[in-house]
């Protein structure tokens, strides 16, 4: 596990799983804003967006995962994860189909089941859901799906996204139709044909870039149907946009915003995590760029505090009970966790900073435990 949590460091990541949860610190009234949201989405099948910021290395990263598991335990969701740096190496004017795909690439439940071989199970539990004896009997003799059984597809939003997912649910067809829904190819004629006999329904060639935000709310709602409570989406380093042009910048952040208040009329919960001056500080950040899409997301937004002395104190504690695991107890007899934690709070900069924390901590423990 101290492994893990080192190459973490590293790498300016956070640690995962248990890892992460052995060294979490004071997020409590964070992580039950998050939670509470959360329960709205599952309970009432609408959702919000919400904005987490705090400087580099404050812990927003770590928030999104430590939440992560919490929706997992707590309920049936879906949670797709997408890191905005990744965004980069799409076309800079690509950005939001990317950020779209990425969505459905990274979708995934508790039971670890992801992108495709998720959607492909609610689409065939919804078909069994919506079908009755005599539609499957009508399938199997005639190799098409009723009307009836579209129609009930088609209420989960938009229409053509509505069929693309019951056709997910066709083995035959999976994977040309994931294709088109994640928009990285058309269809051929002779693939939109079969779909045309299948469905008796014709869909574009290609799924429309306009169709984006309402494919992902139609998304959300199917997992819901299929019994997943929500879909939660967390868009992590906002900031990482930074370096595109402010033009293109503001392009995305139009197109964002139509997603963002998709989340109040589906089961969706989007949370964004930006650095502050990325977000209202500078001429190139959010507020300046696009106050509509600020205004909507800065009213409500949760800021991740620097730690406390005492949160030190309980941070070198935990990690002192992990060197206990590892290395023994004799290994570490003598050493105490309030004075390792006063030292490293009263030693890195800027006082407080998690991550530099941690790695005080680690590097002490290192050198009195481990080289030792």
């Amino acid at each position: 596990m101290l492994g893990e949590i080192r190459g973490a460091l590293s790498l300016g990541i956070p640690p995962r799983g248990y890892a992460l949860r052995a060294i979490f610190v004071n997020r409590e009234s964070e992580l039950q804003k998050l939670a509470e949201d959360l329960r709205g989405a599952v309970e009432r099948g609408r959702g919000k967006a919400r904005l987490v910021i705090g400087d580099a290395g404050f812990g927003k990263s770590a928030l999104i995962e430590f939440f992560k598991d919490y929706a997992f335990e707590h309920y049936d969701v879906a949670f797709s994860y997408v890191e905005a740096r990744k965004l980069m190496s799409s076309r800079p004017s690509e950005l939001f189909p990317a950020l779209y795909r990425a969505v459905l690439e990274n979708v995934e439940d508790k039971d670890k089941r992801r992108g495709r071989e998720l959607l492909t199970e609610v689409s065939k539990t919804l078909l069994r859901k919506y079908s009755g004896l005599a539609d499957r009997l009508y399938y199997q003799l005639r190799r098409r799906i009723r009307p009836s059984v579209r129609e009930k597809f088609m209420k989960l939003g938009d229409e053509t996204s509505s069929i693309a997912l019951a056709l997910l649910g066709i083995d035959e067809l999976n994977p040309i139709v994931y294709d088109w829904i994640k928009g990285v190819r058309g269809l051929e004629p002779d693939e939109a044909e079969l779909i045309r006999r299948v469905i008796g329904h014709r869909v574009p060639w290609r799924l429309p870039s306009e169709k984006l935000t309402d494919t992902l709310a139609t998304a959300a709602r199917a997992l819901r149907d299929a019994g997943k409570g929500a879909l939660v989406i967390a868009l992590d380093e906002f900031e990482a946009l930074r370096d595109i042009r402010k033009d293109l910048l503001s392009r995305f952040l139009v197109e964002l915003t139509p997603l963002i208040e998709a989340a109040a009329e589906a089961p969706m919960y989007i949370i964004v995590t930006s650095t502050p001056g990325f977000w209202s500080e500078d001429e190139k950040s959010v507020g300046a760029l696009y106050p509509f899409l600020f205004q909507r997301l800065d009213a409500e937004k949760i800021a991740v505090r620097e730690l406390s002395e005492s949160d030190a104190k309980v941070l070198a504690w935990k990690l002192i009970k992990l060197y206990e695991k590892a290395y023994g107890s004799t290994a570490v007899q003598g050493l105490s966790g309030d004075a390792l934690g006063s030292h490293c709070f009263s030693t890195v900069q800027p006082r407080g900073h998690p991550r530099s924390l941690l790695r005080c901590l680690i590097s002490l423990l290192d050198e009195k435990v481990v080289r030792a």
